[in-house]
Order: structure tokens, then C-alpha cells, then sequence
């Protein structure tokens, strides 16, 4: 059994695949396997993995869904899991050759409260007194220790299967910090502050297009502002936060004081929620 799942959830995106492909050929180390969702494609993507994988040096799974959203496809690749670790890496992106050799060496160095690796992506930045830091949590990084950017994220298989991303009739998208936000809360990440990483943004990809994906999923962001209210520490955030909530519940056509929360908050969060509303989520 290998030690590593590389998981990719695509859709129409075979001329792409080819780079991340020949980034895990490069590998200096061979310990996975490459994981596929296909999320309905129609563009020969099938056809594509099935003539990589009678030549890869490496294991090669493919699965085919009917179209669902990257939250499902994530959620299916968990499940077929059966490796110690689990990465997602998009099918527009690719890995510095020294990748999986690099995570298996930092989980060596594995405590008990560890969970999984955080390591960089090319845009990643970090303060250099920051990055003698051995282990942390996600938001934690970000809120304490300077981090910025997209990063690459390894978890144990065993505490990512704990949790799904939920679904909503007619959307197809929650946003990944809602599964992560959940992780944080079981344990911490050992810092890996290497390039491992290479992001690529396409211009029809997930984070160019967040506030189309918001608008037309606004029951799946509205799911995760709901759990980080539950999480929030400090006013600063739970008021940020309700701004966000009272915009996208507009969108659902619900009002913020239907809802378990500050209503305090609420109120003094509102007329910014709408103004939030009226700039990027109304149609």
C-alpha cells in the first residue's frame, strides 16, 4: 500500500492534466497513488487517464461521477481513500519533484497532536521568523503567524474522513475551509516552509470566479459562515463574520434574526451585511 493519496477532482480539464501527469512522473519519490474524480467530464478525460496509466510508473485511480461540484468529488475521493495521507491537488496545478519525498520526511517528525502537513505553494508568503514555527493550526497561521496565500494541505486519512462537505439541492459548491475549519479543531499541522507546490490560477477556475460561485451557491456559504460563528473567538470576527452571514442569508431570502446568533451583533452588523449584499451578491 502506498503512503500517499494524490486526489484530484477534475472536470473538462484533460489538456490540463497533462502537466500535473508529468510533474508526478518527475517524482523523486513513488510512494502514492494518483486518485482522479472525474465530475462529469466531456472532453476525453477518460480517454486521457486510461493511456497514462498503462505507461505510469506510479498507481493510477480513476473514478467517474455524474456532474456534482468539486465538494462532492472531494467527498468521494476521501472515501476511496486507503493510503495514511491525503492531498488535494488541483487539476490545474503541479508538484516540485522533491513533493512526496519531502512530506514523507516531515511526517516522520510526527507528534501526537499532529493531523497532517502544511507546506507552501509558490505564492505562499510568510514572515522568515515566522517559518521557525514547528506546528500550527490553519487559521492560526494565517491569524498569528503572518501566513498568506493558497498553501498545500496533507492530512491523516483517518481524522479528513471524520468529516463531509454537506450538499444543497440545484448547488455544487461549500467552501474548503468549511472541512478545514472542522480539522482545526482536531489537532495541528506540521510547517513544512518549502515550495513543494506550483499553483496555477485559470481563468475559469475556483478563485478567480468566487464571487460567481458564491452568488449561485449561497445555501453552501452560508453553511460555512453558519459554523464559523460557532468557532469565532473575539468580536472582531464574529462581527465580520455576521456581515457576511446577513449579506448571503438576503440571497436565500432569510433574515440574520431568524437565526442563532448575536442579535446584538446582528444589528449593529446589518446595514453593512446589505451593503455587502448589494456589491456582490445580488443578481
Amino acid at each position: 500500500m502506498e503512503f500517499l493519496t494524490v486526489f484530484t477532482p477534475t472536470y473538462n480539464r484533460k489538456e490540463k492534466l497533462g502537466k500535473l501527469y508529468r510533474s508526478l512522473e518527475q517524482q523523486t519519490c513513488k510512494d502514492f497513488v494518483w486518485l482522479i474524480v472525474d465530475d462529469g467530464s466531456s472532453d476525453g478525460t477518460d480517454e486521457y487517464i486510461g493511456e497514462v496509466r498503462e505507461t505510469a510508473s506510479f498507481r493510477i485511480e480513476y473514478v467517474y461521477q455524474s456532474n456534482a461540484g468539486k465538494s462532492a468529488a472531494h467527498n468521494k475521493g476521501v472515501e476511496l481513500t486507503e493510503t495514511e495521507l491525503f492531498a488535494c491537488v488541483d487539476s490545474d496545478d503541479s508538484l516540485t519533484p522533491n513533493c512526496v519525498d519531502a512530506v514523507k520526511k516531515k511526517w516522520s517528525d510526527k507528534g501526537d497532536g499532529d493531523i497532517g502537513i502544511l507546506a507552501f505553494c509558490t505564492q505562499t508568503q510568510m514572515p522568515d521568523a515566522q517559518k521557525a514555527v514547528v506546528r500550527t493550526k490553519l487559521k492560526e497561521a494565517y491569524d498569528k503567524h503572518g501566513l498568506r496565500g493558497d498553501t498545500m494541505l496533507v492530512y491523516e486519512t483517518r481524522y479528513i474522513r471524520r468529516y463531509r462537505f454537506p450538499s444543497f439541492p440545484g448547488e455544487k459548491f461549500v467552501p474548503e475551509n468549511y472541512l478545514y475549519d472542522l480539522l482545526d479543531r482536531d489537532g495541528t499541522l506540521l510547517l513544512l516552509p518549502d515550495v513543494i507546490y506550483i499553483r496555477e490560477y485559470c481563468s475559469d477556475g475556483y478563485t478567480q470566479n468566487m464571487s460567481r460561485l458564491i452568488r449561485n451557491n449561497p445555501r453552501g456559504y452560508a453553511a460555512y459562515i453558519e459554523q464559523r460563528l460557532q468557532f469565532d473567538k473575539g468580536l472582531k470576527a464574529r462581527f465580520l463574520d455576521t456581515v457576511r452571514y446577513v449579506a448571503i442569508l438576503k440571497v436565500v431570502k432569510e433574515s440574520v434574526f431568524s437565526k442563532k446568533v448575536n442579535k446584538a451583533v446582528a444589528l449593529f452588523a446589518y446595514p453593512l451585511g446589505w451593503m455587502l449584499y448589494l456589491k456582490k451578491h445580488r443578481v
